[in-house]
């Protein structure tokens, strides 16, 4: 993609002397823009700036509960378990 500063200034709203003074540092860059730059740009700003995707990291939790339920068609019989696997023993009628 080519384009000037002017140009993605006006994308974003902005005149070229602002968009100049975020480029160089010398304004405060705040999240709405850097998601609408990248946005424009076709980039996920969480997966292109390491100090995004260290903070999405880091907010993660090491691990999460969760239930699962099942209906059988049948009747349990026994229930067992070990490490991440679950048997079910179930008697299922068949009908004739």
């Amino acid at each position: 993609m080519r384009i000037t500063q002017i140009e993605m200034a006006k994308k974003l709203g902005l005149t070229q002397l602002e968009f100049s003074d975020i480029l160089r540092g010398s304004k405060t860059i705040e999240s709405g823009f850097v998601n609408d730059f990248c946005n424009r740009l076709g980039v996920d700003p969480v997966l292109t700036l390491p100090s995004l995707r260290q903070k999405a990291v880091a907010g993660m939790p090491g691990s999460v509960m969760l239930k699962n339920t099942i209906t059988l068609d049948g009747t349990v019989q026994n229930v067992t378990f070990s490490g991440n696997q679950v048997v079910i023993e179930y008697e299922h009628n068949i009908k004739a």
